[in-house]
C-alpha cells in the first residue's frame, strides 16, 4: 500500500512539476558543460608540468610523488563527488520542497541542494565516494550522475576472468553483491536530501528500508519505468524514421539522430525525475511525513524570466549540435576502421591458434591481434598466458620450456583443440591469406638481453615489406623497438589513462582499452597523424559507437559481429539511421 500511495504521489509531482523537471536538468548539464572543462584544464596543466600527459601504468610514481599534483587530483575527486550528490539528488529536492509546501523556485532549490552538499564537506563525504563512484556506476543501478556515468569495470579485467570456470563464478558473486548493495542503497539520495539527515544516517536508513518484499517492490517500479521510456523511445525512432526515408541522404539521417538523441535526453531525464519523486514519497510515508502534493505557489516574475532565459538559451545551444550531426553521419558512412580479431576469432576456434587466424579472415577481419612470448631456448611461440595450464594442462610457465616441448602441447578451449604455433608459422599462415597481424610483445620478465632485436630481426626475415605492426603494454619495449625497426609500424598498449593521449617517446599508435578513451584522445590522434585503436570491443552497441567515431579500428572478440555493424553503418542512409538509432534505445535501472 505504501508502494502504491508513493507511485501516485509521484505521478501527480510530475504532472505537477514538470517545468521545474526540465530546468533542473537544463541546470545540470549546464553546470557540467561550463565546469567540468575547467577542472579538466587544471589536471591537464599539472599533468604536462609533470612532463605526462595523463596518469597511467608507466606514469603513476611520477604523479604520486608529486604533492601538487596528488592536492590536484585530491581536489578534482572532492569537485566530483559534491558535484555527483548536487547531481543525484536535485529531483528530490524538488520533491521534498513540493511535498513540504515549500515554493520551487530557483534560489529554493538551490539552497536546499547546497544544504544537502554540505552533508558532504566533513569525514562523512569520504562514504560517498564508492556508492557514486562505484556501486552505482558499476551496478547500474541507483540514480547516475553525468560525471559517473562512464566509469565501468575495465572490460579486459572481466573479459579474462570469465574466460575461465573459476573467474566466471568469482566474477558472478562479485557482481550480485555490487548489486544486491546498490538496491540496498538506493533510497539514499531522498533520504540525504531530507533537512536534518546526515550522510551516515541516510546511508543506514536506506538499508534498514530495503528489506526483500520493498526491494522486489522498488525492482519492479524501476523495470517498468525503464520499459516504457524505451518503448517510447523505440516509437520515436519510428517517426524520426518517416523523414529520412523520404529525403534519403545522409543529412537527414544525421540530423534526425541529433533530434532524437535530444528527445532522448528529456525521457531519461523525466523517467529519472518519476524515480526519485516515487522514493522521495516512500521515505517520506515510511518516517510518518508529509506525502500529499501542496498547493502550488505562483512563480514570480524572476522565476518566470530565468525559466524562459534558461529554456531560450538551451535552444539556442543545443541547435548547433543537431545540425553538426549531419556532418558525424556522412563521417561516419565514409570512414571504415579496421576490425582486429582479438587473439584471432575465439568464439570460433582456439585463440592465438592458426584456425582462430583463418575463422577471424573468414569473417572479414583485415587484422588479427597476436601474443607472442618467448621459450627458454629463444623461441617465439604464440601465447598469451605465461602459465600454459589454462588452455593445455600443463602447469609450467613458457620460459621453463624449449620451443619443441611448448608446440608438442594441445590447446583445449570450449570443446575445440589446436596446436602452439611458432611466431614463423603464425606469420606465414597470416601472409597466406592476406591477413595483417598486430603482434603484441609479451615480455614474461625472463627474456635474455637484447630480446627486442631477437624479434626484430625474425620479423624483418618473415615480413620484409613490414606489413605487419608490433604492439606491447611495454613502452619501453616499443621505444627500444621502434629504434631498431623505425620503419615498422609499432603501438603502445596502455590499460588504464587518465588524461590526454598517452606517449610513447617514439611515435606510433596508442591501442587504448575502451573505458579509458575519450573524444579528445581521438582528436590529439589525428593532429598528430597516430593511429588510434580501442580495445577489447565486444558489446554490439559500443562497436557501433566507435565505428560512428572513426578511430582506425577497435580489437574484438566478436568479429562478425563487428563486420555486420559497420557493413550497415555503410549501406545507405536510412540503414545507418537504423543502426545508430538503436544504441539510442537501450537504457538501464541507471537510466544513464
Amino acid at each position: 500500500m505504501t508502494a502504491q500511495r508513493a507511485l501516485r504521489v509521484a505521478l501527480d509531482l510530475l504532472r505537477r512539476r514538470y517545468v521545474a523537471v526540465l530546468m533542473a536538468m537544463l541546470c545540470v548539464q549546464g553546470a557540467f558543460v561550463w565546469t567540468m572543462p575547467l577542472v579538466g584544464a587544471l589536471v591537464r596543466r599539472t599533468l604536462h608540468r609533470l612532463g605526462v600527459g595523463g596518469v597511467n601504468a608507466d606514469t603513476l610514481d611520477t604523479v604520486a610523488s608529486s604533492p601538487v599534483a596528488l592536492a590536484v587530483l585530491l581536489g578534482v575527486v572532492i569537485v566530483a563527488t559534491v558535484f555527483a550528490l548536487a547531481d543525484v539528488t536535485v529531483f528530490t529536492v524538488i520533491a521534498h520542497l513540493s511535498l513540504e509546501g515549500e515554493p520551487v523556485t530557483f534560489t529554493g532549490v538551490f539552497a536546499r541542494s547546497w544544504r544537502t552538499v554540505r552533508k558532504a564537506t566533513g569525514w562523512q563525504g569520504m562514504l560517498l565516494v564508492p556508492y557514486l563512484a562505484l556501486l552505482v556506476p558499476i551496478s547500474g543501478i541507483g540514480f547516475s550522475s553525468v560525471l559517473t556515468e562512464h566509469i565501468a569495470l575495465p572490460k579486459f579485467i572481466s573479459g579474462e576472468l570469465l574466460k575461465t570456470t573459476t573467474g566466471a563464478v568469482l566474477y558472478g558473486l562479485a557482481m550480485s553483491v555490487v548489486a544486491y548493495a546498490a538496491l540496498r542503497l538506493v533510497l539514499f539520495p531522498a533520504l540525504v536530501a531530507d533537512r536534518d539527515t546526515s550522510v551516515r544516517r541516510a546511508l543506514r536508513r536506506s538499508v534498514e528500508m530495503t528489506r526483500w518484499r520493498p526491494l522486489l517492490g522498488f525492482v519492479t517500479v524501476m523495470l517498468s519505468v525503464v520499459v516504457v521510456a524505451s518503448l517510447v523511445l523505440t516509437l520515436l525512432v519510428g517517426v524520426g524514421l518517416v523523414p529520412v526515408v523520404l529525403a534519403d541522404t545522409y543529412t537527414a539521417a544525421g540530423v534526425t539522430l541529433g533530434l532524437v538523441a535530444l528527445t532522448r535526453f528529456l525521457i531519461v531525464g523525466f523517467a529519472t525525475a518519476f524515480l526519485a519523486f516515487f522514493f522521495t514519497a516512500y521515505t517520506r510515508l515510511m518516517q510518518g511525513e508529509t506525502a500529499a502534493t501542496q498547493p502550488e505557489h505562483r512563480s514570480g516574475w524572476r522565476t518566470r524570466a530565468a525559466t524562459v532565459s534558461l529554456t531560450a538559451l538551451a535552444v539556442l545551444l543545443a541547435t548547433p549540435s543537431v545540425f553538426t550531426a549531419s556532418d558525424d553521419a556522412v563521417r561516419t558512412a565514409t570512414a571504415s576502421p579496421e576490425i582486429i580479431g582479438h587473439r584471432g576469432y575465439p568464439a570460433e576456434a582456439v585463440e592465438n591458434s592458426v584456425p582462430g587466424l583463418l575463422a577471424a579472415a573468414d569473417a572479414g577481419a583485415e587484422v588479427v591481434e597476436v601474443d607472442i612470448q618467448e621459450t627458454r631456448d629463444g623461441g617465439l611461440v604464440v601465447m598469451h598466458d605465461v602459465n600454459l595450464s589454462r588452455l593445455t594442462g600443463v602447469d609450467r610457465a613458457i620460459h621453463e620450456m624449449a620451443e619443441a616441448e611448448v608446440t608438442a602441447l594441445t590447446l583445449r578451449q570450449n570443446g575445440r583443440t589446436a596446436s602452439i604455433p611458432t611466431l614463423e608459422e603464425f606469420v606465414r599462415a597470416a601472409d597466406r591469406i592476406g591477413v595483417r597481424l598486430l603482434v603484441e610483445l609479451k615480455p614474461h620478465g625472463e627474456e635474455a638481453p637484447g630480446y627486442a632485436g631477437r624479434v626484430s630481426d625474425q620479423l624483418n626475415i618473415l615480413d620484409p615489406d613490414r606489413s605487419h605492426m608490433v604492439q606491447s603494454l611495454d613502452r619501453e619495449l616499443v621505444r627500444e623497438f621502434a629504434r631498431l625497426d623505425p620503419e615498422r609500424q609499432t603501438a603502445y598498449v596502455v590499460g588504464f589513462q587518465i588524461g590526454d593521449l598517452p606517449r610513447t617517446g617514439a611515435g606510433g599508435a596508442v591501442v587504448i582499452e575502451d573505458w579509458s578513451f575519450h573524444d579528445g584522445m581521438l582528436g590529439e590522434a589525428r593532429e598528430k597523424g597516430r593511429g588510434l585503436y580501442v580495445w577489447t570491443v565486444n558489446d554490439l552497441s559500443d562497436q557501433r559507437d566507435y565505428l560512428a567515431r572513426g578511430v582506425d579500428g577497435i580489437i574484438t572478440d566478436e568479429v562478425d559481429r563487428a563486420v555486420a555493424a559497420r557493413e550497415r553503418l555503410h549501406a545507405g542512409a536510412v540503414m545507418l539511421y537504423l543502426e545508430q538509432a538503436q544504441g539510442l534505445i537501450g537504457i538501464g535501472l541507471g537510466l544513464e
